[in-house]
């Protein structure tokens, strides 16, 4: 049996975090070893807080309690207008973090590699520029706190206020799949794009079009229209996740398995009364395809 290069990934989405969580941990239950034998784990925003766990070494169990109704409701616990100021602080989420990961933890000291983008906005004197951090050996990256890369790709506009001059990394890889590839065919891991085997977690999808006349549509309509709620932002990133999905396709074949159910309604990422729905999605979801190719698929020497 050949050796692979074994990626799981993980979406941005909020709270439809536990989707992707719970999925992983049903799909545990007749592939005990998926995680164990991975070895890069990437993710964006609320995939960052999954990736960063599985890496250090929590267990799916444990992380899906991260997304418990009570640490849900304590990060989502006061709103504001987004028209003046960030719709949340947040103070609690870092502190619910902090109750995960150790505050000195850095990336180097996680036992997977790990890709986490973000977005860094600059100053007077730097540059905006995208950005991946992980813990690549040598990596610029690897000294940086999981605890802020996990707050600078979870800093998303609108929801939080920006953490140290970062915002969230869906603005540049919503699904952060096709930045892992990418990663592990650069000369400082050399991976073989035949021997890379991919599964990506979305977070659930709800609406694929647009289904009002956009045409007379000015800057006020673009964010203020509800069917998407934010329209602009939606389309950015479903774009931004579409584009990621295309070309870890066309470069993996049959070596890509995507994972992401149809909601029947829409889910916002700060929608706590929804997580019984989306433990729903889950129970109802047929993991049976999934776990053929991972059976077939998902080899380690």
């Amino acid at each position: 049996m050949d050796s692979t290069f074994n990626i799981i990934s993980f979406d941005g989405g909020g709270i439809r975090g536990a989707l992707s969580i719970n999925l992983l941990e049903k799909i545990q239950t007749l592939n005990p070893n998926i995680v164990k034998n991975a070895n890069m784990i990437s993710g964006t925003s609320t995939g960052s807080l999954i990736a960063l766990g599985l890496a250090y070494g929590i267990s799916a169990e444990e992380i899906s309690n991260f997304y418990s109704k009570e640490n849900i409701e304590y990060i989502f616990d006061k709103s504001y207008s987004i028209i003046s100021r960030p719709k949340y602080e947040n103070d609690h989420l870092k502190e619910v973090l902090l109750s995960i990961f150790p505050e000195d933890l850095k990336l180097k000291d996680l036992g997977k590699l790990v890709i986490i983008p973000s977005f860094y906005l600059g100053d007077k004197y730097n540059s905006w520029k995208a950005m991946f951090y992980n813990n690549i050996p040598n990596s610029p990256t690897e000294d940086f706190r999981v605890i802020d890369v996990a707050m600078a790709s979870s800093a998303a506009p609108v929801f939080f206020q920006s953490y140290e001059s970062h915002i969230d990394g869906g603005i540049i890889a919503t699904d952060p799949s096709l930045a892992s590839i990418i990663y592990a065919i650069d000369e400082d891991l050399g991976k073989k794009i035949k021997d890379i085997r991919l599964l990506s977690f979305g977070t659930g999808y709800c609406y694929d079009s647009i289904k009002e006349d956009t045409s007379k549509w000015g800057a006020i309509d673009w964010v203020t229209s509800k069917d998407p709620d934010l329209p602009i932002i939606t389309v950015t990133l479903e774009g931004i996740s579409q584009v990621s999905q295309i070309f870890s396709k066309k470069l993996l074949d049959d070596n890509y398995y995507r994972i992401n159910p149809r909601m029947d309604k829409d889910v916002g990422m700060d929608d706590v009364k929804e997580l019984d729905y989306l433990n729903e999605l889950v129970d109802k979801y047929d993991i049976k395809e999934c776990t053929n190719w991972i059976n077939n698929k998902w080899n380690k020497i």
